[in-house]
């Protein structure tokens, strides 16, 4: 071997040893590990000279541990694996393993445990196998609930052909319910599907304006007719943020809280409350409807969840909120007594010093 062949020999030895994502152990014919890279350090926070003199088979799991030994006591050649450990600050890692056996070899009498991390793989994988299955979920739960108020519909339409004259109004009042409940589930999987493919924007945003303009739109709703509301805003500057997703957070729990009032209390009421500084935005939705029960207030984000049989929400609205604050980098608190109603605080960056989040 030349001087060049060596140069380039060494350089491939040092990038395989000294790769932050490769791990090279070497131990003994009794499994003691008498060489562990300096990667182990970085990897794991332990230094390589702690480990060594330890069995290699004490760093894997119990469920494999057997198996692994006799995969390689028997193998002429090398076996290989997929293996996971816990860092000392709790991250989960994962790692291709090869292990060369060369017990019997009269040069080296050991073996050679190579590892590469794969945990930005496996978190990329999980991540979209998540995305699936959630995606997979959506459709599903959607296009049941799709079908419910068109069905509906369509029957209501076969008993108003069939009804007399004076009870045809009855009916097509019923159609009007049923239509309304699915556009407005049609609108929710709008929202949805904006939240999640729409590039976040920033624009300097009239809180006010937004919202009379989505307050016109909710009254059409069932109960809307009886509801007081008010709104109420101070501000020392000028609000910026996504109008889009602000409008989705807001329309979604104006109307949920539309959805769920006490129709029998004589004062019903929605009360928006904002306040604007040059850092941050806050909200409070206030309302005096049915209320959420304690033991439903920490599920009542999750997709498809209802927190009471009453009312007539699809439990797509409250989930978009938070998925929507979430992308914003915002928080939201909820507090709530059956009986009484309702509070929602949500916190959001205002994002006047950033002309744009695109």
């Amino acid at each position: 071997m030349n001087s060049e062949e060596m140069i380039k020999t060494e350089s491939l030895l040092k990038e395989l040893f000294e790769n932050p994502k490769n791990i090279v152990l070497v131990t003994d014919e009794q499994f003691k590990i008498r060489y562990a890279s300096d990667t182990i350090e970085s990897v794991f926070g332990i230094s390589p000279y702690s480990i060594l003199g330890k069995n290699a088979f004490d760093f894997v799991s119990e469920d494999k541990r057997e198996a692994w030994r006799k995969c390689i006591i028997e193998a002429k050649g090398s076996a290989s694996d997929e293996i996971s450990f816990k860092t000392l600050d709790g991250k989960k890692v994962h790692f291709d393993v090869t292990v060369t056996n060369h017990v019997t070899n009269e040069d080296i009498h050991g073996i050679v445990i190579f590892l590469h991390d794969v945990t930005e793989r496996k978190e990329v994988q999980q991540e979209l196998e998540d995305e699936n299955n959630h995606l997979d979920h959506f459709i599903f739960k959607t296009t049941h609930d799709l079908r419910a108020p068109l069905h509906s519909a369509m029957g209501l339409v076969k008993l108003a052909q069939m009804a007399q004259a004076e009870d045809r109004d009855k009916y097509i009042g019923l159609i009007g319910k049923s239509l309304q409940k699915l556009d407005g589930l049609i609108e929710e999987v709008n929202s949805f599907y904006k939240n999640d493919r729409l590039a976040l924007v920033n624009e300097q945003i009239d809180l006010e304006k937004l919202f009379n303009s989505e307050l016109e739109n909710l009254k059409n709703l069932p109960g809307a007719e009886g509801i007081r509301f008010d709104f109420q805003f101070k501000g020392v500057t000028d609000l910026f943020s996504d109008p889009i997703r602000l409008k989705t957070i807001i329309t979604n729990i104006l109307s949920n809280s539309i959805k769920y009032t006490d129709s029998r209390k004589s004062d019903q009421f929605i009360v928006l409350e904002a306040s604007v500084d040059k850092d941050n935005f806050r909200i409070r939705i206030i309302d005096n409807g049915l209320g959420i029960g304690e033991q439903h207030l920490g599920k009542i984000f999750d997709m498809f969840y209802r927190g009471t049989s009453e009312g007539h929400g699809t439990g797509l609205g409250l989930y978009i909120v938070k998925d929507t604050i979430d992308r914003l980098k915002g928080k939201v608190e909820v507090r709530s007594t059956i009986g009484e109603g309702t509070v929602f605080e949500i916190q959001l960056p205002n994002l006047v010093g950033e002309p744009s989040l695109n």
